[in-house]
């Protein structure tokens, strides 16, 4: 076995980036819990919906979320927050994406030349 000897600073380096890598890792591999009847607080919605609190009041008042509120905090289960990303996703078609495609070449293309 090679024994490999670094310094105390690089190794806090190291161990910085390894602690960076892991947090992205963990924030971007964020998963709602697979059943549908799991429970989750307002703090977790928003966090994995990457909203506001304020914004999910306003999904809440507009009637576009579902919620059980007790004692005063709202609790939303995970289906209801799987629909509502299915209900808001947008469906697209190679026709639009060739459309979308074309409208900014044409409105790009002027301010190129």
């Amino acid at each position: 076995m090679d024994t490999i000897i670094i310094n105390t600073e690089k190794w806090k380096e190291l161990v910085q980036k390894i602690d960076r890598i892991t947090g992205f890792i963990e924030q971007y591999t964020k998963q709602l819990p697979s059943d549908d009847n799991t429970w989750l607080s307002e703090a977790q919605v928003c966090d994995y919906l990457g909203i506001s609190l304020k914004t999910l009041q306003r999904l809440r008042k507009s009637g576009e979320i579902k919620f059980s509120t007790i004692a005063k905090k709202h609790h939303y289960k995970t289906g209801d927050i799987k629909e509502l990303m299915e209900k808001k996703s947008i469906k697209s078609s190679r026709e639009l994406v060739e459309n979308l495609q074309s409208f900014y070449k044409k409105r790009f293309l002027k301010y190129v030349k």
